[in-house]
């Protein structure tokens, strides 16, 4: 080739076999095959019987769960409901305690009264008048009277033993559950004015115009507190 045909610059297309000014092969380059991606299947391995034992454990966990909250319920309805019984029972231990005590402290008055204004009456007279029919000059000696008399003496037992009773009670009305706590409150109330009442029938002191003060205040208080205290009694 000469100098001017060996720089000739020739375009070489890929329709050519073969260079047009050498006469040499051309060899093309190959293209490309893409690179084949073998997919397996893959098989999850399953093991039915740790299902089974999760699915088991679930289960109890969840019938263990309804359990205690049953439980808890069943128990809850039920100390409301000893609590409403406790209630009930003690409201009408002490009304008729308290009843008892009213007759007791109205008899001491009015014996009390009887020998100071020598008054006649067929309910105190036995206490008043000595075996002449005269009226004792000692109001104490009356009251004396009164007080070893069988009948009056089982009275104020049967108040004190109504005492003892409404003292335990209320010893298992503490801690009430939340929606019986004013309903205890009033109760309280209602056990305070009892109290004081029955501590007139039982041990009378002071003179006749504090006893009778002291009598007409505790008798008011406890028919006001049992008032209140009777708007939480359930039917």
């Amino acid at each position: 080739l000469s100098w001017k045909q060996f720089n000739q610059q020739t375009l070489i297309t890929d329709e050519m076999d073969t260079c047009p000014n050498c006469g040499c092969p051309i060899e093309k380059p190959q293209p490309e095959q893409p690179q084949k991606v073998e997919v397996t299947n893959v098989k999850l391995a399953v093991d039915k019987k740790k299902i089974k034992i999760i699915i088991g454990a679930v289960a109890f966990i969840m019938i263990v769960v309804i359990a205690i909250v049953g439980f808890k319920i069943v128990s809850l309805n039920n100390e409301k409901k000893v609590y409403a019984d406790n209630y009930k029972e003690i409201v009408n231990l002490m009304l008729s305690g308290a009843s008892d005590a009213e007759s007791a402290c109205g008899l001491i008055h009015d014996v009390w009264a009887n020998t100071i204004y020598e008054e006649d009456d067929s309910k105190t007279d036995e206490y008043t008048k000595d075996s002449d029919g005269e009226f004792y000059d000692d109001f104490n000696t009356s009251l004396m009277m009164l007080m070893v008399s069988d009948s009056f003496t089982a009275d104020i037992d049967d108040i004190k033993e109504n005492q003892e009773q409404v003292q335990k009670l209320m010893k298992d009305m503490k801690n009430p559950p939340d929606e019986y706590k004013d309903a205890y409150d009033s109760l309280k109330d209602f056990y305070d004015a009892y109290t004081k009442l029955v501590g007139l029938a039982t041990d009378p002191s002071g003179n006749l115009s504090s006893y009778t003060s002291n009598f007409n205040d505790a008798d008011s208080e406890t028919l006001n507190t049992y008032k209140a205290a009777l708007l939480y009694l359930e039917d």
